[in-house]
């Protein structure tokens, strides 16, 4: 055999290994357990999710980005004992300047760690409303191949794979799919996949979860997640058990954790919204679920202003702030103000 048939083999045998090697790497990252807050139950988890209060839609947030106001608005959560917020972002405000929304992003995880709190960043939004949407991925996106996404992913994640401050990656909010019996559900899967074999590439040492909701929705997700994830929004008490009890069997069939990062319907009227919320969040926490209310403030988004309320709420009234747009706590929430049961891991007593 001559020199250059050697070399040849040589090459190819080199670039073969390097295959298998690679292809081990992403077995190793995709099957690799998360070693930095991985926590048994969240009945500690306290939080909000944050649409700040000068926007209209989630690209507002980060093309308009404003640290010194962002600073100010997750003060407020500080009030009530917060010890996680959960921030929102996503591919279509990233692309617009990828390297000024991921400054952005980086000070607003800044933002949320100098007030004492944990971050969960939401990388995408899968929930819509008719009238007044919030922005978002579509289904008409969802298409095999889309890979764009993927780098915004990597320019997130990568800087923070192994940071304190972040205590769990949230993939996306209320992804649809409550089955695989549809094109649309299984391209939803797909790409959630996808998303999820990328951050998890990036070397992350955080848990992963995804935003679902209840029943099938979580089942069919929980594959890929860490830490399973409902979204309760019963609006009477005993509903709310029976979600309970079915989360706990969910939890059970899977062998995982669950927490809840969004919950509390909302009403205009502030005694009512302040009830529903004294039991939430005290059901919630007991049940070892946590809580983490939607949203922080009164702005100019659906569901954070009053004359555009969607219908998830008491009376179809969803309102949903904890704090008005003059930064006080809308009335008869004052018992968030004292001193929570169940403290975070990190927390001192």
């Amino acid at each position: 055999m001559n020199s250059s048939h050697i070399t040849r083999r040589r090459a190819l045998q080199t670039l073969a290994v390097t295959a298998f090697a690679s292809g081990l790497a992403r077995l190793d990252a995709a099957t690799a357990k998360p070693t930095l807050h991985a926590y048994p139950d969240y009945g500690w988890l306290r939080g909000f999710s944050i649409i700040p209060s000068w926007a209209a839609r989630i690209e507002d947030a980060w093309w308009f980005y404003d640290g010194a106001k962002m600073r100010e608005e997750v003060a407020l959560a500080k009030q009530v004992h917060a010890n996680c917020i959960r921030l929102w972002i996503e591919f279509t405000a990233w692309i617009r300047d990828p390297e000024k929304v991921t400054a952005n992003f980086m000070d607003a995880v800044a933002a949320i760690a100098e007030n004492g709190m944990k971050v969960m960043p939401c990388l995408f939004n899968r929930w819509h409303d008719s009238k007044f949407d919030y922005g978002g991925t579509y289904v008409e996106n969802l298409k095999p191949g889309w890979n764009q996404p993927l780098e915004y992913v990597k320019a997130l994640v990568t800087p923070l794979a192994k940071d304190d401050r972040i205590l769990i990656w949230d993939l996306c909010n209320e992804p649809l799919a409550h089955d695989l019996n549809s094109d649309a559900n299984k391209r939803e899967f797909a790409w959630l996949s996808d998303i999820a074999a990328t951050v998890r590439a990036c070397g992350v040492q955080q848990p992963i979860t995804i935003g679902t909701m209840n029943g099938g929705n979580i089942d069919t997700y929980a594959p890929i997640m860490d830490v399973l994830c409902g979204h309760p929004y019963d609006r009477e008490r005993k509903a709310l058990e029976a979600k309970i009890v079915s989360y706990k069997a969910i939890q059970q069939r899977h062998g995982k954790p669950l927490l809840v990062n969004e919950t509390i319907p909302g009403c205009l009227d502030d005694a009512t919204r302040a009830e529903v919320a004294k039991y939430y969040t005290t059901l919630l926490s007991e049940a070892g679920f946590g809580w983490m209310g939607w949203a922080l403030r009164e702005g100019i988004a659906i569901s954070t202003r009053r004359d555009r309320y969607d219908g998830n709420g008491i009376n179809g009234q969803g309102f949903h702030p904890y704090f008005t747009k003059e930064g006080r706590l809308r009335g008869g929430l004052e018992f968030l103000t004292e001193k929570p049961k169940f403290r975070a891991p990190w927390e001192k007593n």
